[in-house]
């Protein structure tokens, strides 16, 4: 499929300054005037008008896959996708433009193909902005006409009279119907006066007037003809022609130098065409030589032509075509003014060595402000930063989600290097909603018994221990002010972005440690049992009786309590391969001492547990006391998780009602519980 493809224009047309040099007759002025009379299709009170918006003519075209081709659309039924223009929802634009929305000047309401035309309603807008095209429409002076259309299949055939290849379009899609000042298809037109199956064209070189009786051999072809010859003596006197009314040749210039300057605007859409097809250099060449020499818009598109096709003024083309965002789009440029924003803000923050964003690292807050609207279509921007900062809180302005952007990278940036310790420990299990989630310890699988020939298998049951534990919603906010863009100083909103990202990463391992550490190192109570997590009764039995020092026999005692654990099937738990040494600062040194690999001479000063248990020095862990922990994965104690879809702290922008300002608000959904004492030993030390 190609991209779409926008009808251009090539068409005959009178010469706005040829028109200049050469003044009519009263005869052809006359014409002229009908020419620019009203369109009979056009409903003034509906604000409609019926145009033929194609004929198939064949047109030169650019198209990437292909280059230069010449091109023709299959105007039968079944080779034209019309669903588009039959919605209802096709827009009608300017000159195919799609830069922002005052570039819809209405839409098309009625679609269909006719004896090889296509045919539609076109119905106005009736905005401000649109007036003055309408009306150039209504009086007949805007007459032409072009389809937006997307090529889905090309059936390549030769030429037999001029021996080149024509591309005809078999299967193809229009979805859009533009006014322009000249068409590619001669017969694109708002449909006028005369035979409705033959649709009126502008203003045609031979400047006649149909309705003007024939004139004679006899008769002379003057602006003052002379009296009709007498009548036979027996017929009375025929009366004389009426003279034809004085020309105004104040208004007919005024048309000359209306058409000149139309002529020159429909210059641009042909030039437009040619970007990236010849040099810049050459475009504004041609341009000027077509002013100075009066061509038309249809002979500058041919010099365009020849110019490519010689290849002496085309640039560098990409193998394949651009299809992502341009530079201008809102979305790219607010990602770019955002990346800017974290980089010159935030000390330490990566930014990509090169990207759009280094054009805005210099840029106040207010000029991203103005950029922002302008990308959106604004035509009349403010440079005043006063009146800026006050655009940028009302509720379409782009500011809060640039805020917003620029907020999270900083965030990210801060919440993703951080660590903390809790996460070796707990087991992440995200969670679904705000309810109290049952984490389910589930027993082992019941073990397998012999299956005999044409046996029975039998079924078995899993035990089960649940315990419930609850996602909470954190959040802090910030107030952007008027005041704080007027002065150019985010200073607070800045600083509060650049450090909540470590803060939450902080505030994550507080809250899991305050879990660990309640009921002086016990842990929360556990419904299963109605008791802490670690305990010394029997039920237990994975707490030291009296705290000791962190040396290698206790170690090698609560590893050992450790693995004599039994699941709730009464197996041995799967320890792994690997315990963790938590221990606060007090006990670090002993705890890297008994951890670290040493070359020894002898067995009995070879350290047994290096490679086997992983020393964790967490500064939340108060006093002498010291945990070993299993691979969560093989038998978890405490969980930790996050509202799905939404990992880590979320930011969030809002307008503070009746007030002049952004709220930038931190929210952030986490959750820890305890779930099972099985694969943990605690000693509280000396």
């Amino acid at each position: 499929m190609t991209e779409p493809i926008e009808s251009g224009g090539e068409s005959p047309a009178l010469d706005g300054d040829a028109a200049h040099d050469r003044l009519p007759t009263a005869g052809q002025s006359i014409a002229a005037c009908r020419a620019l009379a009203a369109p009979v299709t056009v409903d003034r009170a509906a604000r409609t008008v019926e145009v033929v918006w194609s004929t198939g003519a064949r047109a030169r075209n650019f198209v990437p896959p292909l280059g230069p081709i010449i091109e023709e659309l299959d105007m039968r039924p079944e080779a034209v996708r019309m669903d588009s223009l039959r919605s209802g929802r096709a827009p009608v634009l300017d000159t195919h433009r799609r830069a922002g929305t005052r570039d819809v000047l209405g839409r098309v309401t009625a679609a269909r193909l006719e004896a090889g035309r296509g045919y539609a309603t076109l119905q106005f807008s009736g905005a401000d902005d649109v007036e003055p095209v309408w009306q150039r429409v209504a009086d007949g002076t805007l007459q032409s006409v072009s389809v937006g259309y997307r090529v889905h299949r090309y059936e390549p055939r030769p030429d037999a009279a001029t021996g080149q290849t024509i591309h005809r379009a078999v299967d193809w899609e229009p979805y859009e119907i533009s006014i322009v000042p000249v068409p590619v298809d001669a017969a694109a037109v708002v449909r006028g006066e005369g035979d409705q199956d033959t649709p009126a064209t502008a203003i045609e070189p031979a400047l006649s007037n149909p309705e003007e009786p024939p004139m004679t051999e006899t008769t002379p072809a003057s602006p003052d003809p002379a009296p009709a010859p007498p009548a036979p003596p027996t017929a009375p006197p025929e009366p004389t022609r009426a003279m034809p009314p004085t020309p105004d040749l104040e208004a007919i210039r005024a048309e000359a130098e209306r058409a000149a300057v139309e002529r020159i605007a429909g210059y641009e859409p042909v030039l437009a065409a040619a970007r990236g097809l010849v040099t810049a250099d050459m475009l504004d060449t041609m341009r000027e030589a077509a002013i100075r020499d009066r061509v038309s818009p249809e002979v500058l598109r041919g010099r365009l032509w020849e110019a490519f096709t010689s290849g002496a003024a085309r640039p560098s083309l990409p193998a394949r075509p651009d299809t992502g965002p341009s530079n201008e789009d809102p979305s790219q440029l607010l990602d770019a003014m955002a990346e800017a924003l974290a980089a010159r803000t935030m000390p330490g923050y990566q930014a990509p060595a090169t990207g759009r964003h280094t054009e805005f690292l210099g840029w106040r807050p207010s000029d991203m402000i103005g950029e922002l609207l302008r990308a959106r279509g604004e035509r009349n921007v403010p440079r005043n930063p006063t009146i800026l900062a006050e655009r940028a809180f009302h509720t379409t302005s782009d500011f809060p989600a640039l805020l917003s952007a620029a907020a999270n990278k900083m965030l990210l940036a801060a919440y993703a290097p951080a660590a903390p310790t809790y996460r070796t420990l707990f087991l992440r299990r995200d969670f679904r909603d705000f309810k109290p989630h049952r984490h389910l310890r589930v027993g082992d699988f019941p073990t397998l018994l012999p299956l005999s020939e044409n046996g029975e298998v039998q079924a078995g049951t899993m035990s089960e221990s649940q315990e419930l534990v609850f996602l909470q919603t954190f959040a802090r906010r910030i107030r952007v002010t008027r005041q704080m863009l007027v002065n150019d100083d985010l200073g607070a909103f800045t600083d509060f972005a650049s450090m909540i990202g470590r803060r939450v990463a902080d505030f994550e391992n507080a809250t899991a440690y305050a879990l660990v550490n309640s009921a002086n190192g016990d842990g929360p109570t556990l419904i299963t049992g109605n008791a802490a997590v670690f305990g010394t009764a029997a039920a237990r039995a994975n707490k030291a009786g009296a705290g000791t020092l962190l040396d290698l026999p206790n170690l090698a005692l609560g590893r050992a309590a450790v693995m004599r654990q039994r699941t709730l099937d009464g197996l041995p738990i799967a320890v792994g391969a690997q315990m963790r040494l938590l221990v606060g600062p007090n006990q670090e040194l002993a705890a890297r001492q008994l951890t670290v690999s040493v070359q020894a001479t002898q067995t009995s000063n070879a350290n047994v547990y290096a490679g086997f248990v992983q020393p964790l020095v967490e500064p939340l862990i108060p006093a002498n006391r010291w945990y070993l922990f299993s691979d969560p994965m093989a038998a978890p104690v405490y969980v930790y998780g996050y509202l799905n879809g939404a990992e880590g702290p979320q930011v969030t922008t809002g307008n503070v009602q009746g007030v002049d300002g952004v709220e930038v608000s931190v929210i952030f959904d986490f959750g820890v519980g305890a779930i099972d004492w099985r694969g943990a030993w605690f000693n509280p030390g000396t």
